[in-house]
């Protein structure tokens, strides 16, 4: 927020938490509550944004790829998938 992003994709690895972002059920639980703060700071500061469900092994694709491209001199485009991630694949 203190940033100014807008136009940002939230991409999360749960699937409930997603699922209770998105949900206008009442839910006072600790949990819930949290849930509650988050959506009113999204709706307030994000405006062109989302929330998404991402399953862990693409994190863990997105992790890989991270350790590789510091060591890259220059921008790739791949034909094939990496190796660095073709177990994940």
């Amino acid at each position: 927020m203190d940033l100014q992003y807008d136009n940002v994709d939230f991409a999360l690895d749960s699937k409930t938490l997603v699922d209770d972002f998105r949900s206008n059920v009442e839910d006072n639980s600790e949990l819930g509550c949290i849930i509650h703060a988050c959506r009113q700071l999204f709706v307030n500061s994000f405006k062109n944004s989302h929330v998404e469900f991402n399953r862990r092994q693409v994190n863990e694709v997105a992790y890989e790829l991270t350790h590789v491209v510091p060591s890259l001199d220059s921008s790739h485009v791949y034909d094939d998938v990496p190796s660095c991630i073709e177990y994940l694949i």
